[in-house]
């Protein structure tokens, strides 16, 4: 039997010693993740701030609160809002309808945890502002907007600045549309007639319109994937900027991609539109319907 020299048994008796020191540090914090009781929930791969805690909030939404305005009363939207999920959708009749819902706090009651003055009329403007509201009260708030058919595709201009969120229009037809949007994802279906403006710094945008901006369309994406569809009749002359990202369009033409197209430019049809795509990293199709 060979005989280990004391240099080398040194050597063998570090290595085991690290060996076990390492299983066992392994083992003691795999015990406390699997014991740990913190704000944090591991088991859903999501972050709650200490003292958001979303066992401390009712398990499913709640109304804080409703308001009707008469469908004559404006002829323009205005959101301004800070975290929320925020859909103006098409309903069938009745007045126009603002809900506010969410998860209230224990111990809490629905009406506490409305925001103060939502929405109003000024001038033919409806302005929803969500800054007056009390994120400790409720939180997961959800901002619903009922049009009427008479409202709904009759809209002169629709501007909206959200925050954090996601912004979804259902069967809406206006005349200009300016969406600014932080973090989250936009989906449009409906028309926009004369200008559409989108930016948005992280998400994904959906615009599926039935009738096109006839004067102008600038879209841009920080990070995320945008699809685009208008009518194939749709007449504009197009221009890029791409950064890391994809561009991909049915308007090009045959055998180019948004890196080879000459310029980085495109038409279609009798030109009269100007439309703008700018993608930082991601995707982007721009494609008749």
């Amino acid at each position: 039997m060979m005989k280990l020299s004391h240099e080398s048994k040194l050597r063998l008796g570090v290595g085991i010693g690290a060996f076990v020191l390492i299983i066992g540090l392994v083992f003691g914090i795999s015990r406390t993740l699997i014991h740990f009781e913190g704000p944090w929930d591991f088991g859903t791969a999501t972050l709650d701030w200490p003292g958001r805690d979303s066992g401390n909030y009712s398990a499913q939404p709640q109304k804080l609160s409703s308001e009707t305005f008469d469908a004559d009363s404006f002829q323009s939207l205005d959101l301004d809002v800070t975290s929320s999920t925020v859909e103006i959708k098409h309903v069938s009749g009745g007045p126009v309808r603002v809900i506010e819902s969410g998860r209230v706090a224990k111990g809490a009651s629905a009406s506490d945890a409305a925001t103060r003055n939502l929405a109003e009329v000024k001038g033919s403007t409806l302005k929803i502002s969500q800054y007056d509201c009390d994120d400790e009260r409720a939180i997961n708030r959800t901002v619903t907007i009922e049009l009427p058919r008479e409202v709904a595709e009759n809209m002169v201009g629709i501007t909206a600045s959200v925050e954090s969120g996601d912004l979804t229009f259902t069967g809406i037809a206006c005349r200009d549309l300016d969406v600014t949007l932080g973090s989250g994802d936009v989906e449009f279906t409906g028309a926009v007639t004369d200008t559409l403006s989108a930016e948005v710094g992280l998400g994904d945008v959906t615009f599926d319109l039935n009738q096109a901006p006839a004067k102008s369309m600038d879209v841009t994406v920080g990070s995320g994937d945008a699809e685009i569809t208008v009518p194939n009749s749709t007449g504009f002359k197009a221009s890029l900027a791409l950064g890391s990202g994809d561009f991909e369009s049915d308007f090009l033409p045959l055998g180019y991609d948004g890196e080879t197209v000459l310029n980085h430019e495109f038409d279609n049809g009798d030109k009269s539109a100007m439309y703008r795509f700018e993608v930082g990293s991601g995707g982007m199709s721009f494609d008749p319907e």
